[in-house]
């Protein structure tokens, strides 16, 4: 439960809904929280923390930010 909440809170699992074609965003976090909080709760994503793998976490985050700001703008269509 508590990892599901951290994606919501992360935006790497933003919740809308699309009705009748117009976007709707159902929850905006308060304070966005880095994607990096939610990669450190699951042992799969363990090796990107290893020294010289700082890249991919950043790669995410970069990934995770251009999918939020494009979902806000067709909210606001």
């Amino acid at each position: 439960m508590e990892v599901t909440k951290m994606a919501v809170e992360t935006c790497v699992w933003p919740l809308y809904e699309v009705v009748e074609g117009k976007y709707i965003l159902s929850y905006k976090p308060k304070n966005k929280l880095l994607v990096e909080e939610y990669l450190k709760m699951q042992g799969r994503f363990a090796h990107m923390f290893k020294p010289g793998n700082e890249w991919m976490i950043e790669e995410v985050q970069k990934e995770v930010d251009c999918n939020w700001e494009e979902l806000l703008k067709l909210c606001e269509m």
